[in-house]
């Protein structure tokens, strides 16, 4: 069985359903930290031929040690409706822009008060699209509190029973110690995604946005773009 594990990001990009397209199942690392700024709570777009961050603001302030599925979000912000109002604008000249907004801005408009909701939400809709069937798990889910991350990932893959775990190349520096799961017969392997050029609305091109771009510019064909763009490095 093949293994793959992320925290659930806000709209990913293109590698990370590459990721969940080729394991047999994903887990959501929801009850790990949440990093302040970072993915879990924004990701990118294109405006003006430039690179834009969609962010979701959330309650953060006195809150340093929260997890990922503690997360709530600013309720007091008009966040739904800048996004919505931006990729408008910026998007509705793409291809299949209108094919996928109209189910897209219905998720955005359920009233989520957490982030992890928002964002699996938005996950399962993008799986939907692109036509990738998969068993999500949570690592809350799993009995898994007490371990580093470097242990949390092999603790899984045993509960799991896999036989091989695929990881972002980025992840090497907290996977140091690989011998840990050959010792455990579980295979770690790399992957990366080349992001090669597609036919993107604008004049310019810019790599590894979020999912959106792909999906607004190549719809039904988003997922071949996807595959051919995976690849196992070790």
């Amino acid at each position: 069985m093949i293994l793959g594990a992320s925290q659930p990001v806000f709209i990913p990009w293109g590698g990370y359903f590459g990721l969940i397209d080729y394991v047999d199942n994903f887990v959501f690392l929801d009850h790990v930290q949440f990093e302040r700024r970072g993915r879990q709570q924004r990701n990118s777009i294109k405006i003006n031929d430039k690179e834009h961050f969609l962010t979701v603001p959330v309650f953060s302030k006195n809150k340093r040690n929260q997890k990922i599925n503690e997360v709530l979000i600013d309720d007091k912000s008009n966040f739904v409706e800048d996004h919505i109002k931006t990729l408008k604008y910026n998007y509705s000249k793409a291809k299949y822009f209108e094919k996928y907004s109209i189910d897209l801005f219905k998720i955005y408009k359920k009233k989520h008060k957490k982030l992890i909701d928002l964002n699996i939400d938005l996950i399962k809709y993008f799986c939907k699209v692109l036509k990738i069937n998969n068993k999500f798990i949570f690592s809350s889910d799993l009995n898994v509190n007490n371990f580093a991350k470097e242990d949390l990932i092999l603790e899984i893959c045993k509960i799991k029973k896999c036989d091989d775990y695929i990881s972002t190349i980025g992840s090497k520096i907290y996977l140091k110690n690989i011998i840990k799961f050959n010792e455990n017969n579980i295979n770690v392997k790399f992957y990366e995604f080349e992001g090669k050029k597609y036919k993107q609305f604008g004049n310019s091109f810019i790599k590894n946005l979020s999912v959106l771009d792909i999906i607004f510019n190549l719809g039904d064909d988003a997922i071949n773009y996807i595959k051919e763009n995976f690849k196992i490095t070790s």
